[in-house]
């Protein structure tokens, strides 16, 4: 069964949606300037892109890739917010660079999509 919402509930619901999108892409500005710090002598390596998942709540897609290293093939994921400065479209199969930890090789860092 669907629920009805009243009118002040829809208003409310516009004016506090875009404020909670701000607040999650502020955080994972944060998280991501950290991770990026932290992995900064990481060494880098090339991945795919291998399935994107849209989040309907946020402007964003997930986007999971695979990289391979010494120890074999890694998998991990990163959030692509959409950017009106960058209207790129990720597509399956697109190439990108990480940075993966040389001591757990499972933890990497999406640095750019390739040219």
């Amino acid at each position: 069964m669907a629920a009805a919402f009243l009118p002040w509930e829809k208003w409310l619901a516009r004016l506090l949606h875009p404020i909670a999108v701000a607040t999650k892409r502020r955080l994972y500005r944060i998280r991501r300037r950290r991770s990026l710090t932290r992995s900064q002598h990481w060494p880098q390596t090339q991945g795919t892109v291998l399935v994107i998942n849209w989040d309907s709540s946020c402007p964003r897609e997930e986007i999971l890739y695979s990289y391979t290293t010494e120890q074999g093939y890694q998998s991990g994921s990163h959030w692509h917010w959409f950017d009106r400065l960058d209207p790129r479209q990720v597509r399956v199969g697109d190439q990108i660079v990480v940075r993966y930890d040389p001591d757990n090789q499972q933890e990497s860092v999406f640095l750019q999509f390739c040219p």
